[in-house]
């Protein structure tokens, strides 16, 4: 009978995963490396997870309900506030949350980018988001609250080009030869007139 008493094993499992398939995708990472690297017998991994699969489903679950918690914002929160917040939310928030999880949204990338994915996992992530947004604005907005207006405005504006800064901001700056602050400055400078614009036109 596999052990249940291996400390944090679940979780070590979790940890390893993403590590594996950031570096050698989802399909050629196989169960036996997972074991290997996280310490831990095959047969614990198969008590946990039913398969390669699944650890993916669990690591996508954990990934949009802390996303989820993140964004929520307060019933008072209108377009402009947000607006105001993102320079202090981006720096004190989503850039640490994007820099811990870059490796999970490395392999949710090349998931979601598959032509035979029918429903891209990024597309639910986004989903998530708004729907936790939109308990808030039912009854409280002067205007009509466009829900396929906000998925596109997040999913478009902000949660892929944030996430693609956080994967790709090490080969940028080496590549292009400038500043990681310089870097970092100019993101914030672009998103601001990309998304918190959108903010701010939509109060």
């Amino acid at each position: 009978m596999p052990r249940k008493n291996v400390p944090d094993a679940r979780n070590r499992i979790l940890q390893t995963a993403v590590k594996i398939f950031a570096e050698k995708s989802f399909e050629g990472s196989r169960i036996e490396e997972i074991a290997r690297e996280a310490n831990v017998p095959k047969s614990l991994i198969y008590y946990h997870f039913k398969s390669k699969e699944e650890i993916l489903e669990v690591l996508t679950k954990n990934f949009i309900e802390e996303y989820t918690n993140l964004i929520k914002v307060a019933e008072s929160d209108t377009h402009q506030s947000k607006a105001e917040k993102l320079p202090e939310r981006m720096s004190n928030v989503y850039y640490e949350f994007g820099q811990r999880n870059a490796d999970l949204v490395r392999v949710m990338f090349i998931d979601s980018l598959k032509k035979s994915k029918e429903i891209p996992v990024l597309f639910k992530v986004v989903e998530a988001l708004i729907e936790a947004e939109k308990k808030f604005h039912v009854g409280k907005s002067k205007q009509e609250y466009d829900v396929h207006e906000r998925l596109m405005a997040e999913f478009f504006t902000s949660f892929m080009p944030n996430y693609a800064y956080v994967c790709f901001a090490d080969s940028w700056t080496k590549y292009f030869n400038i500043d990681r602050e310089r870097f970092d400055q100019l993101y914030m400078k672009i998103f601001m007139e990309t998304h918190g614009e959108y903010h701010r036109k939509h109060e």
